[in-house]
C-alpha cells in the first residue's frame, strides 16, 4: 500500500466525511475516492462501506485503520529519531567542546593566521551596540621568558615566603602552554549599553574564540587565579584601570583527551514560566536588579580592577 494510501485512510476516518478528509489531504473528493478504490484491489476486499454518503469503515476497513495508525506513528517516530540525530549533529561541536587542561596540550599550537580566525569569530558574537568591550593579547614565543618573571614576581608578592617549587610552577603557567593568550575585558562608556550587557558580550566573544579554537582541531582552556587581580601585573600587560584581566588562554594540540564530562539535567538550568507562577522565590525588592536606573551607562569614576 502507498504511504499516500494510509495518509488517505486515516484522514476519512479521522474526519468521517468524503469532502472533509478530501480537504484534509489536499485532493479533491473524487481522487480520494480513487485512491480508496485502488488501496481496496490491492488489500483485496471492502475497506469502506459502499453508499452515496460516508458509511463507515467495514470490519476489515477498520482492522487496516488500526495496522495504518500504528504504522503511522511508528514512522513519525522514526522521523523525530532523525530530526533528533540530525540537530545533534549539526552542533556536535559545541556539544563536544571540553576545556583542556595546559598539562594535556603539547606543540603545535596556534599560529598567528589561526589566532587571527579565532579573534574573527568572537567579533561574530552578540554583542549590543558593536563595542567590542573586550580584547586579545597575544604572547610571542620571545615574551614568554618575560611573561615567567612576572609571573613570579606576582608569586612573590602574594605569597614572600613562597618555596622555590611554588615559583617553578608560577613560571611555568606562563611557558608550557604552546600558544597562550590573555583575555581582557575593556568596558566602554556608552548610555544605552549598560556595563552588565558589555561583560555578557565578552563572555560571548570568549566562548566563541574558545569553540573555534575547538573547531580547528586545538584543544584550550581560560584560567584565571589571584594573578588577575594584581595591580602591577595588569600594568605590566597594559591592562588599563578601567579594564579587567579576565584570564589566559592555553591553546595546543591535544596529547591526552580530558576525561567526558559529567552529565547535567536540563532541569536544572531551564525552567518554564506561567502567569502568576513565578518559578524562583521573587528576590527583596532592593535586590531585583543589580543595575539601578543609576547605572544604566557606566560611571566615569568606574572602580579599577
Amino acid at each position: 500500500m502507498k504511504q499516500d494510501h494510509i495518509s488517505y485512510l486515516l484522514a476519512l476516518h479521522r474526519e468521517q466525511d468524503w469532502a472533509a478528509a478530501a480537504i484534509a489531504c489536499q485532493i479533491s473528493p473524487a481522487q480520494l475516492k480513487k485512491a480508496v478504490a485502488e488501496a481496496e484491489r490491492e488489500y483485496g476486499c471492502s475497506l469502506v462501506k459502499t453508499g452515496t454518503v460516508f458509511q463507515g469503515f467495514t470490519t476489515e476497513g477498520e482492522k487496516v485503520v488500526v495496522w495504518a495508525q500504528g504504522l503511522s506513528e511508528a514512522i513519525s517516530t522514526l522521523k523525530h529519531v532523525f530530526a533528533v540525530s540530525n540537530s545533534r549533529k549539526a552542533i556536535a561541536p559545541l556539544l563536544d567542546r571540553r576545556s583542556v587542561s595546559p598539562k594535556r596540550l603539547e606543540a603545535p599550537g596556534a599560529d598567528s593566521q589561526e589566532i587571527d580566525l579565532m579573534i574573527e569569530a568572537a567579533l561574530r558574537a552578540p554583542d549590543h551596540g558593536g563595542l567590542h568591550p573586550w580584547r586579545v593579547l597575544v604572547f610571542p614565543a620571545d615574551s614568554r621568558a618575560r611573561l615567567a618573571d612576572l609571573f613570579e614576581q606576582e608569586k612573590l608578592r602574594r605569597d614572600p615566603l613562597a618555596s622555590s617549587e611554588d615559583l617553578r610552577r608560577a613560571r611555568e603557567h606562563a611557558t608550557r602552554s604552546p600558544t597562550l593568550l590573555a583575555f581582557i575585558i575593556s568596558p566602554k562608556l556608552r548610555m544605552r549599553v549598560p556595563e552588565r550587557e558589555q561583560w555578557l558580550a565578552a563572555g560571548s566573544a570568549l566562548g566563541n574564540l574558545l569553540n573555534a579554537a575547538h573547531q580547528l582541531g586545538f584543544g584550550a582552556i581560560m584560567l584565571s587565579g589571584e594573578r588577575c587581580f594584581d595591580v602591577l601585573l595588569c600594568s605590566e600587560l597594559g591592562v588599563e584601570s578601567t579594564e579587567y584581566l579576565a584570564g589566559f588562554i592555553s591553546l595546543g594540540s591535544i596529547r591526552a583527551a580530558p576525561p567526558q564530562r559529567k552529565p547535567v539535567m536540563l532541569d536544572s538550568v531551564r525552567a518554564f514560566w506561567h502567569s502568576g507562577e513565578p518559578s524562583v522565590e521573587t528576590p527583596a525588592k532592593s535586590q531585583v536588579c543589580l543595575d539601578s536606573a543609576a547605572s544604566n551607562a557606566i560611571s566615569e569614576s568606574q572602580a579599577p580592577r
